[in-house]
């Protein structure tokens, strides 16, 4: 989990403005490096999630599963947020 958030710190710090994973955009995941992208879909993925006990979504899910969806959706929606399209991709 820790080098996710170090990930994600260096994505951000990238941008000239910082953006929430949520509130980025189809077009800048897109843009973003392969191995960016399932930290920043991780984020997405498990936002508002209620876990008990040993419960999660793996990396390697969000990585083979989360991924290629949020793609999917995002060539169909540039415009649209990752915020909004997770209900179309859990």
């Amino acid at each position: 989990m820790v080098s996710i958030s170090a990930s994600m710190n260096r994505v951000l710090a990238a941008e000239a403005t910082e953006v929430a994973p949520q509130d980025m955009t189809c077009k800048e995941f897109v843009n973003l490096s392969s191995k960016y992208m399932t930290a920043i879909a991780f984020v997405v993925v498990n936002k508002n999630s209620d876990f008990k006990g040993d419960d999660y979504v793996s990396l390697h899910e969000v990585e083979t599963v989360s991924v290629p969806k949020i793609l999917k959706q995002c060539h169909q929606t540039p415009s649209a947020k990752l915020g909004e399209l997770i209900g179309r991709v859990k």
